[in-house]
């Protein structure tokens, strides 16, 4: 082989920072396969059905007909879909302060765990679908949405910062105060980081509880939002505009439990990076 077909052959093959970003894409793909089964499997069995009963759309649409929906519909269900975010994302923040803040006081403050903290359990007996239209009359359409996410995703979180709170190693935080820390500095450097674990846990829980509570709102009054789309589509018997709603609250969901996700990795690198047990390579 001359020089020219062995600089041809060199040209021809991929360098090394393609083959490693190759690489890196058929381990995603790898480990996206299982993921990607059971929803794969779902609309199999539901396309079967549509294939060997043929319902009626108004009852049962075909998955080519969702997919065909929230393609042609897109900017209407933008249109819903924003409100259904924003009522969401804002009642999960404002959770998650004053959340953070109560399993602060409750972790402290004995007074505060005898007084507030029994309350707090109790109100999760109380069905916040009976108190949704309440809501709705004292507080409007819009404001009502974000209460109702407010409440449903205020006690994951208060339950698991306390929980955290109380979990942190007393010992670290003796350690720091006999050598002159402040009660503030070690909260914040020793207690708080110590209880992230376990919030995070209830972060990801209330992310998806957010969603829910958003569109319980929405059903029982508003003028706009995927809940009240759905629940008018239902109405008119367009049963394929119901399932498209669904579709988009079921990718928020995932969207807010990924953004959670990425806060948890992000806050805590240490976690995704842990050594694997030496049995776990036999």
């Amino acid at each position: 082989m001359n020089a020219g077909s062995r600089a041809a052959s060199r040209r021809a093959e991929p360098s090394g920072a393609t083959r490693a970003r190759i690489a890196r894409v058929g381990r995603f793909a790898i480990r996206a396969l299982p993921l990607a089964l059971l929803p794969l499997a779902g609309v199999l069995v539901w396309q079967l059905i549509v294939t060997l009963a043929t319902p009626q759309e108004w009852l049962l649409p075909a998955p080519a007909d969702v997919a065909e929906t929230l393609w042609t519909d897109r900017a209407r269900l933008w249109f819903h879909a924003q409100a259904t975010i924003a009522a969401a994302a804002l009642g999960l923040a404002l959770a998650t302060v004053f959340g953070v803040a109560l399993a602060a006081a409750i972790a402290a403050w004995r007074a505060a765990d005898r007084a507030i903290y029994p309350w707090v359990i109790a109100s999760q007996a109380i069905p916040l679908l009976a108190l949704a239209p309440i809501i709705g009359v004292w507080a409007g359409f819009g404001t009502a949405q974000v209460v109702v996410a407010f409440l449903i995703t205020f006690f994951p979180v208060v339950v698991t910062g306390v929980d955290g709170l109380r979990a942190a190693d007393p010992e670290l935080a003796r350690a720091a105060r006999s050598l002159g820390a402040s009660r503030a500095w070690v909260w914040r450097h020793v207690t708080f980081p110590a209880a992230l674990p376990s919030l995070f846990s209830g972060l990801k829980m209330a992310a998806v509880f957010a969603v829910t509570g958003a569109v319980v709102a929405e059903y029982v009054g508003a003028d706009r939002g995927l809940g009240y789309l759905s629940e008018l589509a239902t109405a008119q018997f367009e049963t394929v505009l119901a399932f498209a709603a669904i579709a988009w609250l079921a990718v928020i969901g995932v969207a807010f439990f990924a953004v959670v996700a990425l806060c948890e990795r992000l806050a805590l690198p240490h976690r995704h990076h842990a050594i694997r047990p030496s049995w776990r390579h036999l």
